[in-house]
């Protein structure tokens, strides 16, 4: 994977706001030199950094510091912080259904998360995390549902853990997973705005980009600007909303 262009690509046709963001998980240490918090810090500000300042940063669970995130990405946790937060948004038996079923990673089988921008990239993520506005995401979702010859994607939403547990959840699934932000990503992870948060598997960003590439290469995005409406290519009325300069001709 070329992840210079897929990122140009990416943030030409899509208006992206930030750059996504890769992720690696890994069994021992990173083949680069990666930054590493000084302090420990949750996965929201990690992904908030590489995003917006792109830098890869390697996270170890001794660098972590949200517990939910710890225990969503198989890492020690304290079962007792991760069971009063979900308390807090929870009745107690779906609190506990929840801490129970909720998807995670093998417990102790990863050392640390390698987050790089995908512009970096020269082999597939594991996963692909990108921060969005609704339009955009019903676009990558379109692609998605194009190439892969489905019909529907179910979404899921949990009360917290979105960056995390939705990154977790693209990866062990293989599916698309959206969400929107949780407490953590709104005071941690500048997402103030109110973004999504989509996240994809690498085969499921492949299958994504496969579908972008050809329809860019065919003028079909309507991302792409100049006197395009937004949908336009989807939308048989688009071409009657126009219109006419005094003084013009035609």
């Amino acid at each position: 994977m070329e992840g210079r262009k897929v990122s140009e690509l990416m943030l030409r046709t899509l208006r992206l706001y930030h750059e996504p963001v890769a992720v690696y998980f890994l069994e021992g240490e990173p083949s680069r030199p990666l930054a590493r918090p000084k302090n420990r810090l949750s996965i929201c500000q990690v992904v908030a950094h590489v995003r917006e300042v792109g830098e890869g940063v390697f996270l170890t669970p001794e660098g972590l510091h949200c517990q939910t995130a710890a225990f969503v990405c198989g890492f020690p946790f304290r079962e007792e912080r991760v069971k009063k937060t979900l308390h807090k948004f929870l009745q107690p038996e779906a609190a506990e259904r929840l801490y129970a079923e909720r998807l995670r990673l093998p417990e102790g089988r990863f050392r640390g998360m390698a987050f790089l921008p995908l512009e970096e990239v020269t082999e597939r993520p594991d996963a692909v995390l990108m921060v969005v506005d609704a339009l955009q995401a019903a676009h990558l979702l379109d692609f998605y549902l194009f190439g892969s010859g489905r019909s529907e994607l179910p979404l899921v939403h949990y009360p917290n853990a979105a960056v995390c547990g939705t990154m977790v959840r693209a990866y062990l699934t293989g599916e698309p997973a959206l969400s929107l932000p949780c407490p953590g990503a709104f005071s941690s992870g500048k997402m103030d705005r109110g973004e999504l948060f989509l996240a994809f598997s690498g085969p499921a960003f492949e299958t994504v980009l496969r579908v972008l590439e050809d329809k860019a290469g065919k003028g079909r995005v309507s991302f792409l600007g100049g006197p395009r409406l937004v949908g336009e290519d989807t939308c048989r009325n688009c071409p009657l909303i126009s219109f006419r300069v005094p003084g013009e001709d035609r």
